[in-house]
Order: structure tokens, then sequence, then C-alpha cells
């Protein structure tokens, strides 16, 4: 079995038995720091959506939003009305897709749920399909769901210095901004 198909059944299997999981949606709470960025109307991917809570405020707030992750399984219910396609962060994105670019990259505490080998290739595939940049939010502790499942969900806890680092290394960081348990970074290529 392949990581991205190991990955996808965690996750698949996370959402149908820890009702729980989806109750907090952090891509709800950086919209406006996006509008600050990448003001609407744009054209938006929510990577690694998970609920699609993210998705639809980013919708109410103008953007044409098209949502991916490794399964729909935590989709709640308004937001399976919006285009979704299944995908492997590290892998091509265009192709996955289908489409020739987005004016953002919305991710939002995803990355630390990437295995560590694949966190900036993820990164690097985001800024190739977004022309303006990529808003990234990332946990910088562990999680308390893995005890569920029997592994950590959280496989890349790493402090704010290291991510601003690493991503400058694929990309551009023009702004970085340390939350305590959260790092949020904008990223253009």
């Amino acid at each position: 079995m392949t990581v991205h198909a190991a990955e996808q059944q965690l996750y698949a299997d996370v959402w149908a038995s820890i009702p729980q999981y989806g109750d907090v949606a952090p891509g709800e709470r950086y919209v406006d720091i996006l509008k600050e960025v990448c003001p609407a109307p744009a054209h938006v991917l929510d990577a690694g959506t998970g609920s699609g809570k993210g998705a639809l405020a980013l919708q109410q707030a103008g953007y044409t939003v098209t949502l991916c992750d490794l399964t729909p399984e935590g989709l709640v219910p308004e937001a399976r009305m919006l285009p979704f396609r299944p995908v492997c962060l590290w892998k091509p994105l265009r192709s996955q897709l289908g489409l020739g670019s987005v004016d953002a990259a919305y991710c939002t505490d995803v990355l630390e749920h990437v295995p560590p080998q694949f966190t900036m290739l993820a990164v690097d595939q985001m800024l190739q399909l977004a022309t303006r940049g990529v808003l990234l939010t990332v946990s910088l502790t562990t999680d308390g769901f893995g005890a569920w499942v029997g592994r950590p969900l959280h496989q890349t806890v790493q402090g704010f210095t290291w991510w601003r680092d690493s991503l400058n290394e694929v990309g551009h960081v023009q702004d970085a901004r340390d939350l305590l348990s959260t790092g949020l970074y904008w990223v253009t290529r």
C-alpha cells in the first residue's frame, strides 16, 4: 500500500469513527487574513478542506472555491455542493484537479498531518498552481485525536521558525505570524 493510499484510508476511518473531529474547523478562522493578501473576487483552492466549513466561509466572503482533500468523508452537507476533488497534496495538483491555475491556495491546519518527507513537496505543488500565493496555517503542537486511532495525526510537529525557514526554501515567505500554537504564513513563488 502506498503512503497516499494509507493516509487516504486513515482519514476516511477518522471521519467515519470520530464525529467530533469536524467540530473545529480552522479554515473558518483565517478568511479575513486571506482577504488582506488576496482580496475577493478570486478563485481559491481550499487544500485539505476537511469538513469544508472553511470553504463555505470563503464562498460567503465572495471567493470562488474548489475543495480538495484525501477523501470527501468529512464534508458537511452544505460543502458537498461545492466542486470537490480527491487529491494527494504532494503529487502534481494541476493534473489531479484538472485546473490550469487558481489565484490562491488556502491550506489551514493541514501540513502538520502530511508525512514529514512530503510537507515541502506539498507546498511546492500548491505554489505551482496558485498565481498569487498560498496562505498556510500549521499547528505547532501534537494532536489530541491520534490516541483514538492509535497513532499521532500530526506527523510533522515543528516550531514556528522551522516552518518559516523551510517554507523559504521552496518559496518566499511574505508574511509570518507566530500565533503561539499555530504558525501563519503567506508564501509566494
